[in-house]
């Protein structure tokens, strides 16, 4: 009889859940970019950094950028909450043709590094630098660093 019961408790933590993580929970930081660049052009010229985040967590998160310049003076912070799930949030250095939605408006930035962080690490980001002007995106993508990893990923 104990254990029938023991294999009972065993298979029903086989089906627990892992907890999830919600707007309340503390940010962690999940990237860095370096290499960000912005001319300082005005909106829909020149160069600019664009951010895509998507969140795969199964709740809404907070997501915030803080960019900082290539001598270190922070440009913009900026959080961004209830980010639903499977919603994808871009934003730019300055508006753009490619991508149109909200821009962080940082001016000109040259070699500077924006951090990403998060209220789950059930996040991915990617970071490029494109052509504000052209509608087709037009860029070189930069390297992430990931900090804490999505349990059982990859990058």
């Amino acid at each position: 009889m104990q254990a029938i019961h023991a294999m009972i408790a065993a298979v029903a933590l086989s089906f627990v859940q892992p907890a999830q993580a919600a707007t309340t929970d503390p940010e962690v930081l999940i990237y860095r970019f370096p290499g960000v660049f912005d001319n300082g052009g005005d909106d829909f010229i020149g160069t600019a950094t664009l951010f895509s985040c998507t969140n795969f967590s199964g709740v809404p998160e907070n997501i915030r950028l803080v960019t900082r310049s290539g001598t270190g003076t922070l440009v913009n912070n900026i959080s961004v909450t209830d980010v639903a799930h499977l919603t994808t949030l871009t934003r730019s250095t300055h508006l753009t043709a490619s991508y149109q939605g909200q821009f962080l408006n940082t001016s000109k930035v040259v070699g500077g590094t924006t951090a990403i962080a998060a209220t789950s690490t059930n996040i991915i980001c990617t970071a490029m630098v494109i052509d504000a002007a052209n509608a087709t995106p037009d860029g070189v993508a930069l390297r992430g660093i990931r900090f804490n990893p999505a349990p059982g990923s990859q990058e």
